[in-house]
């Protein structure tokens, strides 16, 4: 199998790198504009508005769900045993610079 997975606003999707075909999308539960994964052997781990989600990465089907009780609504970094160090930091970047540009785009709409 030949696909890419993306999180975005509540959302995953599976896509077919070959075709550009989506495969499969699966609402998850709207927190931000971002959903945070990875794909962990046969599962998509997920999180998105403070819950995170385990997916068949062939099927979109949610398998099971955790609320994280106590945590709050942050940004998530998720690692795996599958994931490199480097991959970890990179999503620890990116989440930053979406930190910062929101920050900016508030404080220039507030003025």
């Amino acid at each position: 199998m030949n696909y890419v997975y993306i999180g975005m606003a509540g959302h995953v999707t599976c896509i077919d790198k070959s075709t550009g075909r989506e495969v499969w999308r699966t609402k998850i539960k709207k927190g931000s504009s971002l959903t945070n994964l990875i794909k962990e052997g046969n599962q998509i781990i997920a999180y998105s508005g403070g819950h995170l989600f385990a997916l068949n990465a062939l099927t979109g089907d949610i398998q099971w769900e955790n609320e994280l009780k106590g945590l709050g609504y942050s940004y998530c970094i998720i690692a795996g045993s599958d994931q490199t160090s480097g991959a970890s930091a990179s999503a620890a970047t990116a989440q930053q610079t979406a930190t910062a540009a929101s920050v900016v785009a508030t404080t220039t709409a507030a003025t």
